[in-house]
């Protein structure tokens, strides 16, 4: 009899702590996909300005018309070279839930480090871009670069 109530205890506290979990993983997915689909836009010609535009809210539509985006997709190849791979970085959520941030680290021909930054409405929609070439600092920058925090603190 000891053994059934543990056992129904112990059922019982996994389902309930199932329940208590938060997860972003749906909003997180879609937006992941979204993402997949900029990378695939910029880094070849299987997807399309129009295929990509489905997934981008009005705000970002005006500022990224169909002949912005192939500057911009032009930009990225002079600039960064060619698409090697990329890994998510962060994802971040807003307290009043109605913005998300994802960013990755990407890996071009011509920069190892690129960090790309994507803004996300409360429907997944894209509602902003950034890409940012990212710069290792080398011991000695880093540490001047602290002592000059240090001191303005003071």
């Amino acid at each position: 009899m000891k053994k059934l109530i543990l056992i129904l205890t112990a059922v019982m506290m996994m389902a309930f702590s199932g329940i208590c979990m938060a997860s972003d993983s749906g909003d997180l997915s879609k937006e992941q996909k979204t993402v997949d689909t900029f990378i695939s836009a910029i880094s070849t010609d299987k997807v399309t300005y129009e295929k990509f535009a489905v997934n981008m809210n009005d705000g970002l539509k005006a500022k990224l018309d169909a002949k912005t985006f192939e500057q911009l997709k032009n930009n990225v190849k002079n600039n960064f070279g060619d698409y090697k791979d990329s890994k998510l970085y962060i994802f971040e959520r807003s307290l009043t839930g109605d913005k998300d941030v994802v960013m990755y680290v990407a890996s071009f021909s011509k920069e190892e480090h690129v960090l790309m930054v994507f803004g996300f409405d409360k429907d997944a929609k894209m509602s902003e871009i950034g890409l940012n070439i990212m710069q290792q600092q080398n011991a000695e920058q880093a540490q001047n670069t602290e002592q000059q925090a240090q001191a303005a603190q003071q």
